[in-house]
């Protein structure tokens, strides 16, 4: 979405490019957390994997698009560097909300961010397994249109924003 274009006063964007347009203010957050999860129906029905290796007998749900690129997990155990590992998914949505529907529905098991499931986790509808290999995702900006910065309510909803949706 170009936030410039669709006349957006404040966003939060998922990623970001190397070097923002000169019109936008940005500011870091933090970045997401990933950890895999699965529906506790699926687990008592296939067993909860100990290890990582264990992912590879269980059916994936994972994120992508229909141009055939390789979909793949990030895997890092504890502080070490993240490597990503091609995933061969029973099911491949590409929308995220898609994915979290299909996990919770028991089709498998997905790497998540968790900004995108604390509620299904809260409420039990996901469980998190193997936490020791939860690993950092992709960079959260806060994104604001620099010309509509001056506005009260702007100022204050990145005033807001930027304290509650850090990432600490």
């Amino acid at each position: 979405m170009d936030v410039v274009e669709e006349g957006i006063y404040v966003a939060v964007r998922i990623g970001g490019p190397d070097r923002w347009p000169t019109n936008l203010g940005h500011r870091f957050l933090g970045n997401e957390r990933l950890i895999f999860c699965a529906a506790p129906s699926y687990l008592a029905q296939r067993g909860t994997p100990t290890a990582v290796a264990g992912l590879a007998d269980h059916d994936a749900v994972a994120y992508g698009g229909a141009d055939d690129r390789a979909i793949t997990w990030r895997i890092a155990q504890g502080a070490g560097p993240a490597e990503r590992r091609s995933v061969q998914a029973r099911v491949v949505v590409s929308h995220a909300e898609a994915q979290v529907a299909a996990v919770v529905a028991g089709f498998g098991i997905a790497q998540l961010a968790t900004w995108l499931v604390d509620d299904a986790l809260r409420d039990g509808r996901l469980v998190q397994i193997l936490p020791d290999w939860a690993t950092e995702g992709l960079p959260l900006h806060l994104v604001w249109l620099l010309s509509r910065q001056a506005l009260p309510k702007v100022d204050g909803l990145l005033a807001y924003l930027g304290d509650t949706l850090r990432i600490r």
